[in-house]
């Protein structure tokens, strides 16, 4: 099935199922392995098709979009994972910080009211 028909058949059972179809849910269905400029020629090709031409286009169920998926999630996985670490290490040096603010501004509350105590 060619690209052009992937697209197309995702339009239908996205169409069929009440909604409409847009890049973002067709490019949902299908996954990243389709370019952008395949998924709105695909998209404009249906939406200028007659609902009575609908019947004659391939159905979602018959295109291998599973497999492609679980191959683009795994460095995408890898991605995220090294992702939440930075984040993990972030969140602690802001921690850090915010801790020793707080110390500095409670030295500095004892000083001017030590400051006051004098006078």
């Amino acid at each position: 099935m060619s690209p052009i028909e992937q697209v197309l058949a995702a339009a239908k059972s996205i169409a069929n199922n009440g909604h409409t179809p847009s890049l973002a849910l067709i490019k949902s269905r299908l996954g990243n392995s389709i370019p952008m400029p395949i998924l709105i020629q695909g998209l404009q090709q249906f939406k200028a098709l007659p609902k009575s031409e609908w019947q004659h286009l391939p159905e979602l169920t018959d295109i291998p979009a599973t497999a492609d998926k679980s191959a683009d999630n795994k460095p995408d996985l890898a991605n995220v994972i090294q992702h939440v670490i930075s984040l993990q290490q972030h969140i602690t040096q802001l921690t850090q910080r915010v801790t020793q603010l707080e110390n500095q501004l409670q030295n500095d509350a004892a000083q001017s009211n030590s400051n006051k105590a004098d006078q």
